[in-house]
């Protein structure tokens, strides 16, 4: 329980500091959805790393598989969280986009989503390197088991936050809806890797907000 209650805790605090990149409103919503977001990541992986290392060893219960899986994204949580004073920081000093250049905003969001991945590949080490060497399996088992796990968390992770954006949003879109869902975002995108793409080499449309009066 207590690590349920920091994990939603930490994650609320870091999902609050990047809405502010667009509005108190957004920022807001994210009290809840990015908590949401980072929990029904940890429920739908706990399954997935359960069938995931039923291939190279049995010595696993799912129970600790959960229990891994909630430590995993409770650090994730806490490490995020301790980057929210730079990241609020940022966020209410950087140049807002305009109806002619997003200015800041990418490397904003750019700038996050690498920490996310970053968080999320560190507290997957360790907690899942730790509760390995416990249950003394090979080197090259536990490496094998690590890679696919970190995989898996990205391919449900990066899907979730899809699903559940916006957590950033374009000033220049004032009045975003509360969850996007399955529908593109403004440049096309139908899904959250192809929306990294986008942020790596943008593709030539108008900007949002560009043909308001």
């Amino acid at each position: 329980m207590r690590s349920l209650l920091l994990l939603l805790l930490c994650s609320s605090v870091y999902g609050f500091s990047i809405g502010t990149i667009h509005s108190v409103r957004l920022a807001s919503w994210n009290l809840l959805k990015f908590p949401g977001m980072i929990l029904l990541t940890s429920l739908l992986c706990a399954p997935a790393y359960s069938c995931s290392i039923r291939f190279v060893s049995d010595r696993l219960g799912y129970r600790e598989i959960q229990e891994l899986s909630l430590h995993i994204f409770r650090d994730i949580s806490l490490l995020l969280a301790s980057f929210t004073p730079v990241i609020l920081f940022l966020a209410l000093s950087a140049e807002t986009p305009t109806a002619d250049s997003l200015n800041e905003y990418p490397r904003f969001l750019g700038g996050n989503v690498i920490l996310i991945a970053l968080c999320g590949c560190s507290a997957l080490l360790v907690n899942g390197r730790k509760l390995l060497n416990q249950r003394q399996m090979p080197p090259r088992q536990i490496l094998m088991v690590l890679l696919a796990w970190m995989g898996l968390s990205l391919v449900v992770g990066g899907q979730c936050a899809w699903y559940l954006r916006p957590f950033f949003g374009v000033s220049t879109i004032p009045h975003p809806p509360l969850i996007e869902g399955h529908h593109p975002d403004w440049r096309g995108a139908t899904s959250f890797y192809e929306a990294v793409f986008h942020l790596v080499f943008p593709p030539e449309i108008e900007l949002p907000g560009a043909t308001d009066p």
